[in-house]
């Protein structure tokens, strides 16, 4: 099925222009979109929002302080509500000032590997989400979620870009600095050359609670509310604690801990992508796309020839339902886990070690645990990259291919924007 292109065929009119004369390549069609209250009244996120104490550190107090004195709950603590889940999303616009791919996280808590970096330049409606005020906004997305490769499109500095998604506290790194991660709408443009545009966009499917359950059916079953009020559901170094606790006692064969996924929401994303400026004398609008979008998500297109520049419209209905995700777990070999943690505290750590130490400060003998031994590491989230359609790197010929239920992004696309004599 098809949905109707006439949309965006016909050139939209009115005697006054809602697009600014001096409008960005990329940008919002609501420029003020965000309507943000801080708890309290504040102007600029709580440094406490991470911990009481804004100098403990996600994980690594566990090494510091010990698992029976746990501050620090969440990797991501969220700036505006108190929780991870159903927090709401922020919208953002600005311009790359440096992308690279991470090579070290918590994989613990990184179900779609590691992280897609990108350090944005926030246009000035969107200063205020930056924390400290003096830096760019960091952004971070793992890398099986962002198809990148297939969409023909790696995002690089001086591209500009919209995002909505998390605006949270890092606490893995005192001081707390403030994020967007995860971003669950991603859109990037660039200027092909003086006349042209080209852009992509990709609404990812799912992000983390950031709550994790013992057992591993759980992490998917998007239709049970209750998993989240399952007595063991708990952050993750709660569950890291009472997997380890566990393990004393059943002597289980592993430690293990899965997050509980949720599925990406949203009501609307309004956009523009535009032709850069100036217009060359003589030039005419040539604009195309192609998008694909899940059953249950929208899109309808609307050309304003003179500002060249073409208005996008996503919205999700009640309809939408994600694809179903099977659960895959993978080792996290013990030294590549110490390894990880030894660079998140800028110290020599072995984990399995620290662990056994712990144990036997409160009288347990970890060295003999099945789930402690060398070739028995911890088994973590490792689900594959998420896969497009053939095709997704193409903006033409033009077309919108709806009902796509055979792969899992609510919807993702390319545009091309141009001056045409």
């Amino acid at each position: 099925m098809r949905a109707s292109l006439l949309l965006g065929l016909v050139a939209a009119c009115s005697s006054k222009s809602p697009i600014a004369a001096d409008r960005p390549t990329l940008g919002w069609f609501d420029s003020n979109a965000n309507r943000v209250t801080l708890p309290g009244g504040a102007q600029v996120p709580d440094e406490h929002g991470c911990s009481a104490d804004p100098a403990r550190q996600y994980i690594g107090e566990l090494f510091r302080t010990g698992i029976n004195d746990v501050e620090v709950k969440y990797h991501w603590a969220p700036v505006v509500t108190s929780a991870p889940r159903n927090q709401p999303e922020i919208a953002l616009a600005g311009t790359i000032v440096g992308a690279d791919d991470s090579t070290d996280d918590v994989l613990g808590d990184h179900p779609f590997g590691l992280d897609i970096n990108a350090d944005v330049r926030l246009d000035p409606a969107y200063a205020f989400l930056a924390f400290p005020s003096v830096r760019p906004l960091h952004t971070e997305v793992e890398n099986r979620l962002f198809p990148r490769a297939s969409m023909g499109f790696t995002p690089q500095a001086g591209d500009r870009v919209l995002m909505k998604g998390a605006w949270v506290l890092d606490c893995g790194h005192p001081p707390y600095e403030s994020e967007l991660h995860p971003p669950s709408f991603l859109n990037y443009a660039r200027s092909q050359d003086s006349n042209t545009t080209v852009a992509a966009a990709v609404v990812v499917p799912y992000h983390s609670s950031l709550l994790f359950n013992p057992n591993a059916a759980l992490a998917t079953d998007f239709g049970n509310a209750a998993r989240f009020a399952n007595i063991d559901t708990k952050p993750f170094p709660e569950a890291l604690v009472a997997a380890i606790l566990h393990a004393v006692i059943s002597n289980d064969d592993r430690l293990q801990a899965s997050a509980l996924l949720v599925p990406v929401a949203f009501d609307k994303l309004d956009w523009l992508v535009c032709a850069p400026l100036p217009r060359p004398r003589g030039a005419a609008l040539d604009a195309s796309w192609r998008f694909t979008a899940r059953t249950g998500v929208t899109l309808a297109p609307q050309v304003y020839a003179a500002e060249g520049c073409v208005r996008f419209t996503a919205t999700m209905g009640a309809d939408y339902k994600p694809m179903a995700l099977t659960h895959v777990s993978a080792d996290w070999p013990w030294d590549q886990l110490s390894a990880s943690a030894s660079g998140q505290v800028s110290q020599a750590v072995d984990v399995r070690q620290e662990i056994i130490d712990i144990l036997t400060r409160q009288g347990f003998d970890g060295s003999k645990l099945s789930a402690l031994q060398l070739d028995h590491p911890p088994r973590i989230d490792a689900y594959p990259a998420l896969v497009t359609r053939p095709g997704a790197e193409q903006d033409s010929p033009l077309d919108i291919a709806t009902q796509a239920d055979d792969q899992p992004f609510p919807l993702y696309g390319r545009v091309r924007v141009a001056w045409k004599n």
